[in-house]
């Protein structure tokens, strides 16, 4: 995953220019990818990981639809 983030430093503005580039950085998720690569993981624990981020997002869903119709 190649990203190119440019960020350009007008005067002596480092701080504005470092928080544009954080802000770039996390949008793209590059720290988030950098930390999960930064091991193995086996093929089993991806699958499991996937399925627990699945379940759970399933779970928010239900909880969501119960709270939209508790009151009817």
């Amino acid at each position: 995953m190649a990203v190119n983030a440019i960020v350009r430093v007008d005067g002596d503005n480092i701080e504005h220019a470092l928080k544009l580039l954080k802000k770039k950085v996390e949008r793209e998720g590059l720290i988030r990818e950098i930390k999960r690569h930064a091991y193995y993981e086996k093929p089993t624990e991806v699958r499991r990981r996937k399925l627990l981020k699945a379940r759970r997002k399933q779970q928010k869903l239900q909880r969501k639809i119960q709270e939209k119709y508790k009151y009817y």
